[in-house]
């Protein structure tokens, strides 16, 4: 890479307003002061204003250049390509058919297929082409990482769910509706998680947003006398009236939360909408590899679709929704909305509006967001009272306190023991689960409480240490811990570093250069002995680490160093790289630390030494 190159990549790692100096960039790069004046000048001469001057020296100019990566700016025909290659499998999908399906040339799909491809790599996935055919190659585990991965991206700024549903409501300002119907729950000691608050308010805004004439057949619910407090409200503020057939629908959402058996959502909804809809999510599923199984999102999208149904039915759709700002922010997860309506909308023989397809795009997006929370979650099984209402009554309570650590499950949801994770009980008896178990009082004290929050600790650090267990191994081989010598400077090795990670198949051939690259801008060389040597972006092939010990101590920038830790990073691998890294940095600034670590003899030895100390005093991410 050239010096004006390096110069472009480090100005644009800065914050957006900062500049840096001529003098700092010429000790980066080790130039003098108008060597940076002439890279800047024909960096300008390639791209006109590219680089920003003034007194307080120099900084890439965002405002005009900021480009987003392939893997931000998939828009709804990539995805659409995804989509198909997904679901043709390993018969795959025709060049002509699909530039003929998506109403482009050729030579544009094989341009999308270019910059796919590229994006394949990130995620261990490949598209292959045959003549004129492409597959799409990997694991499903892969497949449905990068799936997920664009669905829950946005393009740009967008605002959060909470701004769409603003946008939908118009003058009516969200933050009071949710204060009104806040109130009206805990008046009726309704506790409910976010997630349900957010999808009780988003099918209240729905019901706001649609007129009805004809009213329907009337149900019996136990939650209706909450939700006609709330209709009360909203009248008594906006002279907004809620329609009967609206007002059961809420109810039946409320049903459902508070785990009444009585709950009408079949008697509701008409057996073929329901049929339908389950036909098409287990499409959905086998195209896009999410699990659409969960009971409680189930029932409120049968009551939302059948709801749309009625709608088409008896052309009450409303056309004043923000479906094009959906569609442009969201484009993927939109996408996943349109094929799930035309699979319904065939299925029933309706027309489906786009702004329809942008509330199922809302409800969809909404259960992805709480999907990714509750897997962080701990899985809890909560064993008490034989009396339903009082274990419920329990479960309300803990939730409102530990909700946002805890995702309680039933026993009939439990596939296998070690899905659980935590088992709160009132009943003194055996589990045969490996998982933290806490013995509490039917009525609850303090230091039942106190109990709890020592139980879910635990639990924390057991899952640590078992991410830990998974994910170490595969990140350090077991030829990857080398004795090192006759390298007797910081060049020597990172030769070594790069022609070992790209002949085992972790980096291209540029790695060495890209590690010289992140030094010049500071040393990774610690006081106690170790040192880092990484680049600067993730840009690994694979990520792996790799651990050498010179024979002899070695000087690094007026270091003497005795163990080295060489990174490479595969992009897809940051999140789990991220629960690592800063810990391992906080253990290796410890000289005794490294000492101990150094002393290991196989890459077996070194990962139960570091998992050991990562792990000490309690400590979990």
């Amino acid at each position: 890479m050239k010096k004006k190159e390096i110069l472009l990549d480090y100005l644009k790692n800065q914050k957006k307003e900062q500049f840096v100096s001529s003098s700092d960039l010429a000790k980066i790069l080790g130039v003098t002061n108008r060597s940076i004046r002439y890279y800047v000048k024909q960096l300008n001469d390639d791209v006109p204003d590219l680089v920003e001057s003034s007194r307080e020296g120099y900084r890439y100019n965002w405002q005009y250049f900021e480009v987003p990566k392939v893997d931000e700016s998939v828009d709804g025909r990539r995805f659409s390509i995804l989509r198909y290659l997904l679901q043709k499998g390993d018969d795959g999908v025709d060049l002509f058919d699909l530039a003929e399906e998506l109403l482009v040339s050729e030579s544009t799909i094989r341009q999308d297929m270019s910059a796919l491809q590229e994006l394949m790599q990130d995620y261990q996935l490949m598209i292959k082409q045959h003549e004129f055919r492409y597959y799409l190659t990997g694991t499903q585990e892969a497949k449905r990482l990068l799936i997920m991965t664009l669905i829950r991206k946005k393009n740009g700024d967008a605002p959060s769910l909470e701004g769409e549903m603003q946008q939908f409501l118009g003058e009516i300002p969200l933050s009071v509706l949710t204060e009104i119907c806040q109130q009206v729950f805990d008046e009726f000691n309704f506790h409910v998680n976010q997630y349900f608050f957010q999808n009780f308010i988003l099918h209240l805004i729905i019901v706001l947003n649609q007129k009805w004439q004809d009213e329907s057949k009337v149900f019996s619910s136990p939650s209706l006398p909450m939700i006609e407090k709330i209709a009360e409200s909203i009248f008594d503020h906006y002279h907004l009236e809620l329609a009967q057939e609206d007002k059961f629908e809420l109810a039946l959402l409320c049903d459902g939360e508070r785990g009444h058996r009585e709950v009408e959502v079949s008697n509701y909804v008409s057996k073929n909408v329901s049929a339908s809809l389950h036909r098409a999510l287990e499409e959905l599923s086998s195209v896009f590899l999410i699990d659409f199984t969960d009971q409680q999102f189930l029932n409120r999208l049968l009551l939302h679709t059948q709801n749309l149904y009625n709608r088409v039915k008896n052309k009450k759709v409303k056309r004043n929704l923000s479906a094009l700002e959906i569609k442009m922010r969201y484009p993927a997860l939109f996408d996943v909305a349109v094929y799930l309506s035309s699979l319904i909308a065939t299925d029933l023989k309706i027309e489906i509006a786009e702004d329809e397809i942008a509330f199922l795009a809302l409800h969809i997006g909404s259960f992805l967001d709480e999907q990714k929370k509750n897997a962080e979650k701990i899985h809890t099984l909560l064993v008490g009272s034989d009396y339903l209402e009082r274990e419920n009554q329990i479960q309300v309570l803990l939730e409102s306190r530990f909700g946002d650590e805890l995702l309680f499950v039933s026993a009939d949801e439990i596939k296998n023991t070690d899905s659980v994770e935590f088992i709160i009980s009132s009943e003194k008896k055996f589990f045969d689960y490996d998982a933290e178990v806490v013995f509490i009082q039917e009525f609850l004290r303090e230091r039942d409480f106190v109990r709890i929050r020592k139980g879910i600790e635990r639990t924390k650090q057991k899952r640590y240490l078992h991410f830990l267990e998974e994910f170490l191994p595969k990140l350090i081989q077991k030829e990857a811990c080398i004795a090192l010598e006759k390298v007797e400077s910081k060049e020597e090795v990172f030769s070594f570093i790069g022609q070992w990670f790209f002949e085992k198949g972790f980096t291209d051939h540029h790695y060495t250069q890209r590690l010289f690259e992140r030094e010049k801008m500071a040393s990774t060389a610690f006081t106690s002995g170790v040192a880092l040597p990484h680049t600067i972006r993730y840009e690994g092939k694979k990520t792996g680490f790799l651990v050498l010990k010179p024979v002899q101590p070695l000087y690094w920038d007026e270091q003497s160093i005795k163990l080295i830790l060489a990174m490479a990073i595969n992009p897809a691998d940051s999140h789990d790289f991220n629960r690592i890294f800063p810990r391992i940095i906080e253990i290796l600034v410890e000289e005794y630390h490294v000492n101990f670590l150094r002393r290991s003899q196989t890459s077996d030895e070194f990962i139960k030494r570091l998992i050991e100390l990562m792990v000490a005093d309690g400590y979990y991410d």
